[in-house]
């Protein structure tokens, strides 16, 4: 390799690694706001929770969104990104979903998928796919965005199509830590030590407040997961692109040090070519 070719290869790597460093920078940008946005959301979800647990405490028959009627088909709501370049991120949530697929005939369970990247991946795979469009996971997602899915969801259940309703996501540990997490959202079972004694005086009966709340909370439950998902996506772009940007540095260090050897090489052979024609 010439000394003109290692210098356009040092260049064009130096022009990938400011890319990569600028969505490192982004990425670590939007950590701030996503680790808000997940604590509001915590927060919200904890106080509806408690809402529609003494509306359901206080029923005097049963609702069937807190029902489980015994049956064995699950709807699985997979809440992926748009976008990739973000090392395992996607990896290891398919791999997760796979795997708790695997035994399972495609007649007993559904998929709802949320972003582009997991929609193509159902599609590959031939997953029963509920939703037939890309229902894309923006960064300035909001809940209104997603009301007539939830809504959709809630009405999926109480019809009987399906038995339980599940959300799998990669969930934040930490900036270089993030974990599939998978829960059950419907039917919305309580455990009774790990609610709080606070009774709440309802201005409806306890029927409508769980009516009224349960679209609510469902919206609000799956939006969480999002939160949660769209952290751990930023940490997990922030570290590849750190991981990145220190490869192509070092690539550029090792390329710096051929570089003036071939360099300190060619003017050796020039002093030569002086030397051996002033003897001549």
């Amino acid at each position: 390799m010439g000394l003109k070719d290692i210098k356009m290869r040092m260049q064009a790597i130096k022009k990938t690694a400011s890319i990569t460093q600028a969505m490192h920078n982004i990425a670590l940008s939007k950590i701030k706001k996503s680790t808000e946005l997940l604590e509001h959301s915590k927060d919200f979800m904890k106080n509806i929770h408690h809402v529609v647990y003494y509306a359901n405490k206080n029923l005097e028959g049963k609702n069937r969104l807190t029902m489980h009627n015994g049956g064995s088909k699950k709807l699985y709501i997979l809440v992926t990104s748009d976008r990739g370049l973000a090392g395992s991120y996607h990896n290891q949530l398919f791999k997760a979903f796979l795997s708790e697929v695997k035994d399972m005939s495609k007649d007993d369970y559904q998929v709802f998928v949320i972003g582009k990247k997991g929609f193509y991946f159902a599609q590959k795979h031939k997953l029963p796919m509920v939703n037939q469009e890309i229902i894309y996971n923006r960064d300035d997602i909001s809940t209104m965005y997603f009301r007539h899915y939830a809504a959709l969801i809630k009405d999926v259940f109480l019809k009987g199509y399906v038995d339980e309703v599940y959300i799998l996501h990669n969930h934040y540990i930490n900036t270089a830590t993030q974990e599939v997490h998978q829960e059950m959202i419907l039917p919305l079972l309580f455990d009774e030590k790990e609610e709080k004694n606070e009774p709440y005086i309802y201005d409806e009966s306890p029927e409508v407040v769980l009516d009224k709340t349960m679209n609510v909370y469902v919206e609000s439950r799956i939006f969480e997961a999002i939160a949660d998902a769209k952290l751990s996506e930023h940490a997990a772009r922030m570290i590849a692109m750190k991981n990145a940007t220190d490869n192509a540095n070092d690539i550029v260090s090792q390329l710096e040090i051929v570089y003036h050897r071939e360099r300190q090489r060619e003017i050796t052979n020039e002093i030569i070519d002086v030397v051996n024609g002033a003897n001549v």
